[in-house]
């Protein structure tokens, strides 16, 4: 590391000081050093660390033989010198040899001491470097060695950076590294002068981050038309334009986090994020902590887009869900199994880490309600037939459960049900998740004779007229009929166009509260009120081909 040019402005020459004094070759070290030729110029330099013969001369030189030391990797010396100086008697120097002290105990891997001394020094413009420099050597700690620095050395800015990159590019926090994160935001605010309102105008900001390569690699240009976020993307730029033909003044600016810790830090340094009104994404729960992190501290609502699970956000008050918590899928299906006669459920959930931590507050939602579940089995396409022959469905003996229950959006565990279900006969009601409305395979005339039920999770209402015409312009751009990834994209950047605008100001929690149940576009609606995720759940059925919810 090259010592600033400050250091050598600050000690100025000392012809006039010493010109009883040879100092030729004196000043000649300093060139030299200067060119980074600090062997030669350590040579020179020592007839001069005679403190009898030279005086005051032999500090000055004892200080550029340091630097010289320094510049050549001889840190042991380097740090002999510096401490013998600082060790004598007072010299107006003291704070240049302070500083590069401190960037000698960095170079030795010693940081405490190193900081101890960067906290000694006093001029204004030697401690920003001794701050930057603390920056550099100390952004590859661990956090935990960081947090012991900090509570040190609090007022350290290069410190404090690197504790707060750190942080960031970590999956999750704990509830004292989020206390401190939140404080060295503070922190950060304060120092350059942010405390004040930033300037408001009208435009709404918002920011997309999303993991389009979600599989490795990098850029837009190889992605295929069946990547699901480049589909839910879609929707959220449709939804966006379409605001601005409406007069809504919208800009919006697109991340791809690549499944990258390091590139998501990186983004997180971008401008833009610091100014948004509001942060779209990411998806995947190690990415979507890191950015709720920086969500909390900035105070920028961030929603998850296509997530059931808030274990990951919940301690964060601006992160949400676009969809229904896994809570509240839960409840609701508690509250409408108990309109049955029947108590006995058969529950059957995927290997999902949604459909298990379903299953498992489900079941213990039910043992505190009344319910009981007499068959309770994790499958997968293979093990449907032997859940449902447990049930002994179309055979002479008793059913042995009233309602079933199936979590799983997957298609090779609706397949089997729905030919299992039809071929059986049974007139049990079955519960399942909205999206087996969307498999290609899903036969309606089936579904709604057989006493299919479906949990809403952000439900697209096939029967509104909006959709057929969504549908057609989307396919006049695309050349093919959207996703249900489409859909929820659209209904996010919509949802968040009504909440949050010039008109109704951009309080995304004060707006979300007073608007209470909110009809959707192409959805059957949300209910955010007081909670971070939507909690309007409706239970739906198919009658004569409809789609209706059941009240």
């Amino acid at each position: 590391m090259k010592l600033p040019l400050i250091i050598a402005c600050l000690l100025f020459p000392m012809l006039s000081l010493f010109a009883q004094q040879d100092t030729t070759n004196y000043q000649r070290a300093k060139r030299l050093i200067a060119q980074e030729s600090h062997e030669e110029a350590m040579e020179l330099l020592r007839p001069y660390l005679d403190g009898e013969k030279y005086g005051n001369l032999s500090e000055y030189a004892r200080y550029h033989f340091a630097r010289a030391a320094y510049g050549n990797r001889q840190y042991e010396l380097t740090k002999n010198v510096l401490t013998d100086l600082l060790d004598g008697r007072p010299w107006e120097g003291e704070d240049e040899a302070r500083y590069l002290l401190a960037l000698t105990q960095f170079q030795l891997s010693a940081p405490s001491e190193a900081l101890r001394l960067v906290d000694a020094i006093r001029n204004d413009s030697l401690k920003k470097e001794a701050y930057a420099a603390t920056y550099d050597f100390l952004k590859v700690s661990s956090s935990s060695v960081l947090t012991v620095q900090y509570n040190q050395y609090p007022q350290n800015i290069g410190l404090m950076m690197a504790l707060k990159e750190k942080l960031e590019s970590q999956g999750s926090m704990s509830s004292n590294e989020r206390k401190i994160y939140q404080e060295i935001g503070n922190s950060i605010y304060t120092r350059l002068g942010e405390t004040e309102a930033p300037e408001t105008d009208r435009v709404l900001d918002v920011a997309i981050v999303l993991p389009f390569n979600y599989e490795g690699g990098e850029g837009v240009s190889s992605l295929q038309s069946n990547n699901f976020v480049l589909q839910l993307y879609q929707g959220i730029q449709l939804a966006l334009e379409q605001a601005k033909t409406e007069g809504l003044e919208v800009n919006f600016k697109t991340f791809d986090t690549e499944r990258s810790g390091e590139k998501i830090t990186q983004i997180l340094r971008d401008s833009f994020l610091k100014k948004a009104d509001v942060i779209i994404g990411p998806i995947y729960p190690e990415e979507t902590a890191q950015v709720a992190s920086f969500a909390q501290l900035y105070e920028i609502p961030q929603i998850n887009p296509l997530s059931n699970i808030d274990d990951n956000i919940r301690e964060f008050d601006h992160s949400y869900l676009f969809r229904p918590s896994i809570n509240a899928l839960s409840q609701r299906v508690i509250d409408y199994c108990r309109r049955f006669e029947g108590r006995r459920i058969a529950l059957a959930y995927s290997g999902t880490t949604r459909d298990e931590q379903l299953a498992d507050l489900f079941t213990e939602m039910a043992r505190r309600t009344g319910l009981q579940i007499v068959e309770s089995q994790k499958v997968t396409i293979r093990e449907m037939r032997d859940f449902f022959d447990n049930l002994k469905l179309g055979t002479e003996e008793k059913a042995s459960a009233d309602i079933i229950v199936i979590f799983s959006d997957d298609p090779n565990i609706a397949s089997p049900t729905f030919g299992l279900v039809e071929s059986l006969g049974s007139a049990i009601p079955v519960v399942v998740m909205e999206s087996w409305l969307y498999f290609n395979f899903a036969n309606y005339e089936m579904m709604e004779s057989q006493n299919f039920h479906f949990v809403g999770n952000n439900t697209v209402d096939f029967n509104d007229e909006i959709l057929d015409e969504f549908r057609e312009n989307y396919l006049e751009k695309f050349k093919v009929y959207p996703s249900s990834f489409v859909y929820m994209g659209y209904e996010l950047a919509d949802m968040v166009c009504e909440v949050i605008n010039a008109s109704d100001g951009f309080d995304f929690r004060k707006n979300l509260n007073q608007s209470g149940f909110m009809e959707g576009e192409l959805t059957f609606g949300f209910d955010f009120s007081n909670v971070k995720y939507n909690n309007y759940v409706p239970m739906l059925r198919l009658e004569e081909g409809v789609l209706t919810i059941e009240e």
